[in-house]
């Protein structure tokens, strides 16, 4: 697909904006500083020499430190768009840069509020002769004080049939499976052999281990040995959810491994998937609509999952670390 002329438009829409925002911060500093440096230090305080000269000049340095990484944050995050609508371009696919009113899919948006989560960023390249779309997501894990922000990057591979809902959970836990509030519950882990099930956590329905054994096939995982064993993988319906880490693809290393990758898995994955057929679907009348999931029991859908207990423990004592701490002093000074 490519990018179309209003998109091609989109970095002469874009390019005031960067401008306006380090502008309307710079302002901003202005408003803050000159108060507290001209009156309420000399008045409010009633500082004067020496002193009040040292103060003023740390407000002044402190607030030009403050807008200056401001600025280049948001400067390198506007080039970088950029960078990223070139690419697309380049290579014949659409960007668009919020994609966050979007219906993802996969467990992020079953578990994480649509409040908590964002879209950004997206490239889709759903008809290149390999299709996939992918969004950087932005997510905030807990809440209030004990919250967590974590930045991925999500991929969406279509397969050429639906099957059973797994989870291959990377060990090394950097992936947004292992950043959510619920995890599959143990009974529904699957042990296969060799080394992978050491580098990955396997998930299916309980029941349907024989299917997950027909998709995950040994040169299969072999393949996901080699080429992605940090990232997360799941199969929903017909579609494969691959979670990388943060990557920037500006980077043409990391953007070449990001695509050997969605490439390797596309073609493994689909193979695998393409005869698979769900003995326990319930049969279709021929000339009814098809939905997505159709094909598929509702066991086959469903993992059980379970509550992660330490993401609550910190959340709930975060608030009580400045409390303790305050104890203590009391303690040590009486």
């Amino acid at each position: 697909m490519a990018v179309t002329r209003r998109e091609e438009a989109l970095p002469d829409r874009l390019a005031p904006r960067p401008g306006i925002l380090v502008a309307a911060i710079s302002l901003a500093y202005l408003a803050v500083c000159a108060p507290v440096a001209l009156y309420l230090l000399p008045v409010g305080f009633e500082l004067r020499g020496g002193s009040l000269l040292a103060l003023q000049l740390l407000v002044v340095l402190a607030g030009g430190a403050a807008v200056a990484y401001a600025s280049t944050s948001i400067l390198r995050a506007a080039r970088r768009r950029s960078q990223l609508l070139a690419i697309a371009g380049a290579m014949g696919w659409t960007f668009r840069p919020d994609v966050s009113d979007w219906i993802w899919g996969g467990s992020i948006d079953e578990q994480v509020e649509r409040s908590a989560r964002s879209s950004r960023d997206h490239l889709d390249a759903r008809a290149s002769p390999i299709p996939f779309d992918s969004a950087e997501r932005i997510l905030t894990i807990g809440d209030r004080e004990g919250s967590t922000i974590h930045t991925i990057r999500a991929v969406r591979i279509p397969l050429p049939s639906e099957a059973p809902r797994i989870t291959l959970r990377s060990r090394r836990g950097r992936g947004a499976l292992s950043l959510l509030p619920r995890r599959p519950r143990g009974r529904t882990e699957l042990r296969l052999e060799g080394d992978f099930s050491d580098v990955f956590e396997v998930s299916v329905p309980p029941g349907y281990e024989t299917d997950a054994l027909y998709v995950l096939t040994p040169d299969l995982m072999a393949v996901l040995l080699d080429t992605s064993p940090d990232v997360d993988l799941e199969i929903v319906d017909s579609t494969l959810h691959v979670y990388f880490p943060a990557v920037d693809l500006t980077d043409l290393a990391e953007l070449d491994r990001f695509l050997t990758v969605i490439g390797v898995l596309h073609e493994r994955f689909g193979r695998r998937t393409f005869l698979y057929r769900d003995e326990g679907a319930v049969p279709l009348d021929p000339i009814s609509p098809r939905r997505s999931g159709d094909t598929l029991s509702a066991a086959a859908r469903t993992l059980e999952t379970r509550i992660r207990l330490w993401p609550i423990i910190v959340a709930v004592l975060t608030p009580l670390i400045p409390m303790l701490i305050a104890l203590i002093w009391l303690q040590l000074a009486a």
